[in-house]
């Protein structure tokens, strides 16, 4: 697997190189770039997997080379991190519009990070092939195909995390069926606050859509447990699939 670094600070790239060598797998190559234009360079002579980016970058910015990496028939299929100190949610939407799959915010906490860059190469490393159609993998069990091409995952390591979820429901549903998401999200709240937020590491949640249904799985047992715990007390507006090691919850977007 090969990792491409693009980060004008040095020191940010040493500490992620040593993350990724020391703490991920010693096998991955990793190549490092100074801004955009030095990173589609190596991205043009060598096949990358993940993109590491920082947005505010000289010569080059990173919402610039997200775009481009995204339009490019050639390398649309590269999985983008941005990781970056900026924050509001203008800033982070513009971060998402521009085709990044995750964002990683900063200053970078060294056990954060690396619990982070498990999850991004643990999805990435898993995918046999990538379709046009489906990007991503997907822990939808309902045979419901994914009809709409949206994928985007997340860790519950921050609290952040979870109104980052919150926020691309809300984007997915018509402003006719908000009553719905509301008791989903209470269900959701009260599933996170339940967590001991002391567990080590993070674990990730895919949110992905069809015409109708909007699917949100989620593969850490002690989060499905709490699921379990509250979902009796919600309407009975969508359904629960729940696998030995995932769950996945289909939520109708039309009403």
């Amino acid at each position: 697997m090969n990792v491409l670094i693009v980060e004008d600070a040095k020191e940010t790239r040493e500490v992620l190189n040593n993350i990724i060598k020391y703490s991920i797998d010693k096998s991955i190559k990793v190549f490092e770039a100074e801004n955009g234009v030095q990173a589609l360079k190596i991205i043009q002579d060598n096949s990358i997997d993940i993109l590491l980016t920082d947005i505010m970058m000289p010569i080059m910015d990173g919402f610039e080379l997200i775009t481009r990496v995204k339009n490019s028939e050639a390398t649309k299929d590269i999985f983008i991190a941005a990781i970056t100190g900026l924050s509001g949610e203008e800033q982070v939407k513009r971060v998402f519009s521009c085709g990044a799959d995750y964002y990683i915010s900063k200053p970078i906490q060294q056990e954060d990070i690396i619990a982070r860059l498990k999850l991004i190469y643990k999805l990435v490393s898993k995918e046999e092939k990538k379709s046009p159609a489906i990007m991503r993998d997907t822990f939808n069990p309902f045979e419901t195909p994914i009809m709409m091409n949206y994928y985007t995952i997340f860790t519950i390591l921050q609290e952040n995390d979870l109104y980052q979820i919150i926020h691309h429901l809300a984007a997915l549903y018509p402003s006719s069926n908000k009553i719905m998401l509301k008791d989903f999200i209470t269900l959701l709240l009260k599933s996170y606050e339940s967590l001991d937020k002391e567990f080590n590491g993070a674990f990730e949640m895919m949110l992905e859509s069809s015409f109708d249904d909007i699917f949100l799985s989620c593969t850490h047992l002690s989060f499905i447990e709490a699921v379990k715990k509250y979902e009796s007390g919600m309407p009975q507006t969508y359904e629960i699939k729940y696998m030995p090691n995932s769950m996945t919850i289909k939520i109708p977007s039309k009403g």
